[in-house]
């Protein structure tokens, strides 16, 4: 659906950085194509009675996905023959321009698809509804999200939209790499010790050229994960609006860990080319990975069926921390018909979810009812790993941010664009992050 395809500074987070990036269901992950407006299902003729009320819905997703939002659809409109759902379509091409033009000349649908990002930056502005009352009124229905998925949907303490998928992260494996290695494959709880000592064995030149152990670029959010597992602090405070950031001695510790793994060959510098590096790992050159959940829909689809893959979640010094982000709904401030939109984001995010993600297993839905279904799916196409460690993932206690998610982020980071790569491959001191983080810490007083 949507590949949260956030722009992460120098890693991993140039990944999630767009529309929050933009977690689900289309090709990639949770945010591909656009809709095809000559679509039967977008394109609705039959003019509603006087009794019944519309409720209009724009998405970024592709024109196949749309067709199998609108077929479901179809069964709630016969369950509440009230309500009559009809489709917008709409280019994903400047999406958010186009919503934010649509919210300021009162012409917005009732519901459209929005990253965390572009959910904030308008719920700052007033834009939005607050679904909180009904929420409250809901709470058998709200209790059905993942614990915490819906935190960062609030703000100023008013749930100004609702997750639908959520993109996580996770490590992709060779499993011959490493039988031939002589290691055991890893496993949910496997340690750093364990990942660093593999990323060694893991690497060596294949062909006259390096072949690394491990192919990701992490960033400071990414680096978090350590640090909050060791105990120390994590880079920024608070997912929604953080505080300050702050570079912890677990966070430190992190870091040299990673900087020994890149001098000494075991893992990629952050300045190497990623772009191909799941074409290599279908080609069964790559060993280890950190990739986005929507890679697994790929390669069960076009991967060579003698690839041996399996995936696993981050190790962990003495505790479990995690990212993910997601997409969801929102509806503008001005809707007329708040109970009958309310009615629509309750089945878009739970029985919708349910039909069409066995049909397109992209990303979880933030619903574990709907997640199930995805979970089933995976099963059904051999790798219940894939469900299993999604699964661990949505369920830790410890959620670290991805990336910032307020308007002054544009302003930090340049900062650490300046800064962490350097750092990484050893050409900068340490003790530059602390420097950075000061910088960080006063566009973060300057933004409150």
């Amino acid at each position: 659906m949507i590949k949260d395809k956030g722009k992460r500074t120098s890693g991993i987070v140039v990944l999630m950085l767009v529309l929050g990036l933009l977690a689900g269901c289309g090709g990639n992950n949770v945010n591909s194509g656009s809709p095809d407006t000559n679509s039967p299902s977008a394109q609705n003729t039959e003019q509603p009675s006087q009794e019944t009320v519309e409720v209009t819905l724009i998405t970024w997703e592709s024109a196949a996905m749309n067709e199998k939002i609108m077929a479901s659809m179809k069964k709630f409109e016969e369950e509440n023959p009230e309500i009559r759902v009809k489709l917008i379509p709409t280019p994903l091409d400047n999406y958010g321009v186009k919503i934010n033009g649509m919210i300021t000349a009162k012409q917005a649908p009732d519901i459209f698809m929005t990253g965390n990002d572009m959910l904030l930056d308008n719920g700052a502005k007033g834009l939005l509804f607050d679904w909180t009352a009904h929420a409250a009124a809901d709470q058998e229905f709200m209790d059905g999200f993942y614990s915490g998925v819906v935190d960062s949907w609030h703000l100023d303490n008013k749930l100004i939209g609702l997750p639908g998928l959520l993109n996580t992260y996770s490590i992709f494996y060779n499993k011959k790499a490493f039988r031939d290695a002589g290691l055991p494959e890893p496993k949910i709880g496997w340690t750093y010790d364990e990942f660093f000592a593999a990323m060694k064995e893991l690497s060596g030149k294949q062909g006259g050229s390096q072949q690394f152990g491990y192919y990701a670029s992490p960033d400071p959010f990414h680096m978090s994960l350590y640090s909050v597992s060791a105990g120390g602090a994590p880079f920024a405070d608070a997912i929604v609006n953080p505080a300050k950031v702050a570079i912890s001695p677990q966070f430190i510790e992190g870091v040299e860990k990673y900087k020994a793994a890149i001098g000494n060959g075991y893992m990629n510098p952050p300045t190497y080319d990623l772009s191909n590096v799941m074409s290599s790992f279908k080609e069964g050159k790559v060993p280890m990975t950190l990739q986005g959940q929507w890679v697994a829909d790929d390669l069960i689809r076009t991967a060579p069926q003698d690839l041996e893959w399996g995936v696993v979640p981050m190790p962990v010094v003495s505790s479990q921390s995690e990212i993910y982000d997601a997409v969801g709904w929102c509806s503008p401030a001005t809707i007329k018909n708040p109970d009958a939109v309310w009615k629509v984001l309750k089945y878009l995010d739970s029985k919708m979810y349910e039909e069409v993600l066995p049909q397109t297993p992209v990303a979880p839905a933030a619903y574990k009812a709907s997640a199930a279904k995805y979970f089933d799916a995976l099963k059904t196409a051999g790798h219940p790993e894939v469900g299993e460690t999604i699964d661990h993932i949505l369920k830790s206690q410890s959620i670290q941010p991805v990336r910032f998610l307020t308007s002054w982020a544009g302003k930090a980071y340049p900062f650490i664009e300046a800064s962490w790569k350097k750092v990484l491959m050893d050409k900068a001191p340490v003790s530059d992050l602390n420097v950075m983080a000061e910088k960080i810490n006063k566009v973060i007083a300057a933004g409150q």
